[in-house]
């Protein structure tokens, strides 16, 4: 939608460098022969400037009344006399010098010191520049903390359509390199550059460099970066916050005096504000609650798909106790003479042994928990159990979904099998479904018994183990 009213004018924005070249005509009578030609290529880049009810000034146009300076290649020429006009007529006003600067066009270099390096921007008068250093492919940066709503903005339109390389931006202060320097007059002018995006080690790819004072911002983004999202952002949200006095002269709807307001528009504003209020606070509550879910849901999962050892029998432990049975670590009792895990659901109590392989698992392994089925009844204290149930954590190196299907794959040793053999793959299935019948069933056969797993709570039976399940804590 065009930001333009009934009475309103373009607003005139400052684009450093050569206006574009008008597209070629079509000669009528060439030796192309008759019929329409073919369809004109489509330029990219191509902003539709009125249709967001703006003005562009190129070189050699006037600059002094711009109400924002956009650059796409390079950050402006600050000593020329388009920018010098511009800030000019910006400080004149009062106002905020707007300054949009891509950054990273051109020829890289590389030295010992920096690295790779491609062109970076120099900032006005003596506050020095900022470098930009092309970062590896598949960066995926995220958004900094702090951020006011139109910087929240620039950030989350730049993750949606993002340019082809991002870069880390330093800021470069021009001071005496070392101690012993000769001092700079006037001396260098004091700036922070603040992240808007951030790469994984909190360097920033996308923000905002300011003076002390805030008398500008200029907010410095990659080369490639579509240009209409620059305007339309330019337009709707950093004119409206930060020289909003712009659009009262292009008497622009995007900027309307709150005393003129009709009583109806004023409650509608309030309403519209506190629904935003709303959806804000309920999305932080979900965010949390997500959040939550995540710190006791990722331990599982990580045990279950890629655990081995302990970790991978905490996993078993865990789904075990969220299906409702009474658990006990059998290790903590009995050392390696027994199987891992002692499981108790109604009638049933079997012998639960968890292993792990990084490639197919070795055939031995069902014989080590026949071994223990054996020794069972000569350790002290035990009751009969009904059998067993061997969890295996196999071809850990591979992505689940590319895993076997079955944990033994050799169709004749598995029909011979004597005891259930589950891979925790597919417990993990189960598990993330809510699935405890199924879980259940494979574990204890058919019990016929209907115990909602909120009911087995870990640490309710003298025989559970005394760490809480994670994925009863999830449910509770």
């Amino acid at each position: 939608m065009s930001p333009s009213g009934p009475s309103a004018v373009p607003i005139p924005l400052h684009i450093a460098g050569e206006a574009p070249a008008p597209p070629a005509p079509d000669v009528i009578g060439t030796s192309a022969g008759a019929g329409p030609g073919p369809a004109p290529a489509v330029r990219p880049n191509v902003v539709d400037w009125a249709a967001l009810g703006v003005e562009p000034r190129w070189k050699d146009q006037e600059t002094g009344d711009c109400a924002a300076v956009l650059s796409p290649v390079l950050g402006p020429a600050t000593g020329l006399e388009p920018y010098k006009r511009y800030a000019a007529g910006a400080r004149k006003r009062g106002e905020t010098a707007l300054v949009v600067a891509c950054t990273g066009a051109g020829e890289r270099s590389h030295n010992v010191f920096s690295g790779h390096v491609a062109p970076g921007i120099h900032l006005p008068h003596y506050y020095g520049s900022i470098s930009a250093n092309p970062l590896p492919t598949n960066v995926n940066p995220e958004l900094a903390d702090g951020l006011d709503h139109a910087e929240h903005e620039l950030g989350t339109r730049l993750l949606n359509r993002p340019p082809d390389t991002w870069l880390r931006l330093t800021y470069l202060k021009d001071r005496p390199s070392h101690p012993g320097s000769a001092r700079m007059w006037p001396p260098p002018g004091e700036g922070e550059l603040r992240p808007i995006l951030v790469d994984g080690l909190g360097h920033p790819v996308a923000g905002v460099w300011m003076p002390a004072g805030g008398s500008a911002r200029w907010f410095v983004v990659p080369h490639g970066t579509d240009q209409q999202l620059l305007v339309e952002w330019l337009v709707h949200h950093a004119l409206p916050a930060y020289v909003p006095g712009a659009l009262t002269r292009a008497r622009s709807t995007l900027v309307r005096d709150p005393a003129l307001a009709t009583d109806a528009e004023a409650r509608l504003v309030e309403t519209i504000a506190e629904e935003q209020r709303a959806h804000e606070r309920r999305q932080t509550e979900l965010q949390q609650q997500l959040t939550a879910l995540r710190a006791v849901a990722d331990p599982l999962r990580d045990g279950l798909l890629f655990g081995t050892g302990r970790p991978l029998e905490d996993a078993v432990h865990d789904v075990l106790v969220a299906a409702g049975a009474a658990v006990t670590r059998l290790d903590d009792v009995y050392g390696t003479k027994s199987a891992d895990l002692l499981a108790e659901f109604g009638s049933r109590r079997v012998l639960v042994e968890v292993k792990s392989a990084n490639n197919r698992p070795p055939q031995s392994l069902p014989d080590k928990l026949l071994k223990h089925l054996n020794t069972w009844p000569g350790l002290t204290g035990t009751e009969p159990v009904d059998g067993g149930v061997l969890v295996v954590n196999y071809q850990i190196k591979r992505h689940p979904a590319q895993r076997d299907t079955e944990v033994y794959t050799d169709r004749a040793f598995a029909d011979a099998l004597t005891v259930p053999v589950i891979g925790s793959a597919r417990l993990f299935d189960w598990w993330r479904r809510e699935a405890w019948d199924a879980v259940r069933h494979a574990v204890f056969g058919d019990t016929g018994v209907a115990q909602p797993p909120e009911f087995a709570a870990p640490g309710a039976d003298p025989k559970a183990s005394g760490r809480p399940g994670l994925l009863s804590r999830l449910l509770r």
